[in-house]
């Protein structure tokens, strides 16, 4: 899901998409957990706009 994200959302290229996924694990650790927080207030934002 996350690299999903990262290529459509934040507009990756296939390079960028690998480097990102044979990254250090600390540094994936940070960037998934800031995509997750993102998807969460997206997903807040159209529950709001929805109601």
């Amino acid at each position: 899901m996350y690299l999903y994200f990262a290529m459509h959302e934040l507009h990756y290229s296939p390079s960028q998409l690998r480097e990102l996924y044979e990254a250090p694990k600390p540094f994936k650790a940070l960037l998934y957990g800031l995509i997750s927080y993102k998807l969460q207030m997206l997903e807040k934002e159209a529950r709001k706009g929805g109601t």
